[in-house]
């Protein structure tokens, strides 16, 4: 794990996990040694963390990256809330690393959920014999996940060479249309950088644009020419 995230830092990528044991807090820890931000997605309130041997983790994440619950502060985390937070981590996360994980593991929760959302979702392959690698060959075995051996495997897939080239090749629609107020311009940037249909309502979650205010909105900038409208509610930047 901190050789991969170590290899990932070259592309300043966001480290989401679930602040548990093992291979969770391991990745937490690589991700503020190597300078990345990292995100929590917490089982209870924020103020409740567990375990609590790693609030000194959880307390250094706050200067680089933060601690997200969608329960109010003081919950108790309960057993059901840990499969639960895990459509979290899926929804946040453009890509699902599964690293171990048993026939019945948290981690193949996550990239069920993953898989549902039409993220890419990487497995590490093992051994055949060891009780922590069944669930990751089964995804790679089932076509659920794609095989990873280093931060390459991710790369190639996700097409970040292709977009960083595009990027430097030619000029932004923000640079285009500079008429633009800056709630259109976050919209456009991110659906530039993300390089894919986007669905609305996850666009509004990753700009923050409330849904009614950002479909007019989608709708002003598809009558500029400046986005598409796709079947299935889906946006995405113009050619």
């Amino acid at each position: 794990m901190e050789e991969l995230i170590e290899e990932l830092a070259t592309y300043n990528v966001l480290i989401v996990s679930g602040l548990a044991y093992g291979i969770d807090i391991h990745a937490h820890r690589a991700a503020l040694k190597n300078n990345l931000p990292t995100l929590a997605v917490v089982a209870g309130g924020v103020d409740v963390l567990y375990p609590s041997t790693h609030t000194r983790t959880a307390l250094a994440m706050v200067n680089q990256g933060g601690l997200v619950s969608e329960y109010k502060l003081q919950t108790q985390p309960e057993a059901h809330q840990f499969s639960a937070r895990n459509r979290i981590i899926a929804g946040l996360s453009d890509a699902t690393i599964v690293i171990e994980a048993g026939q019945k593991s948290g981690a193949l929760i996550t990239a069920n959920f993953a898989n549902d959302y039409n993220r890419e979702v990487f497995a590490v392959p093992g051994s055949l014999h060891q009780t922590y690698s069944a669930g990751c060959n089964y995804l790679i075995k089932t076509h659920q996940a794609n095989i990873l051996t280093s931060a390459a495997d991710i790369a190639y897939m996700m097409n970040w060479h292709a977009e960083d080239t595009m990027s430097s090749a030619k000029k932004t629609l923000v640079d285009q249309f500079p008429e633009l107020n800056p709630e259109e311009k976050v919209a456009i940037q991110t659906l530039e950088t993300l390089q894919k249909e986007v669905a609305i309502e996850e666009l509004s979650c990753k700009t923050q644009i409330p849904l009614n205010h950002l479909a007019a909105m989608l709708m002003r900038l598809e009558l500029k020419g400046v986005v598409k409208f796709l079947p299935g509610n889906k946006f995405k930047v113009a050619a």
